[in-house]
């Protein structure tokens, strides 16, 4: 897999990974203040931005991050 390119500002705090050691998800935030989290779901090399949230539970329970992490 070719590396990721965040988007522009962008930094990465969370990469989430499914059992089987596939990249699934990544979470940034702008890279001066924290004060929004974006979700984003990996596909090959490409990213898809799933939403934002102040806290990154809000966007792993909005999204099912942790039960999609436990699928093959």
């Amino acid at each position: 897999m070719a590396e990721l390119k965040y988007p522009k500002g962008e930094k990465g705090w969370v990469s989430y990974y499914n059992r089987s050691g596939k990249l699934i998800f990544i979470m940034t935030s702008k890279e001066n203040s924290r004060d929004w989290y974006f979700l984003y779901e990996v596909d090959g090399d490409k990213l898809k931005k799933l939403g934002k949230a102040h806290t990154p539970p809000e966007l792993e329970d909005r999204y099912d991050v942790l039960e999609k992490m436990h699928e093959k």
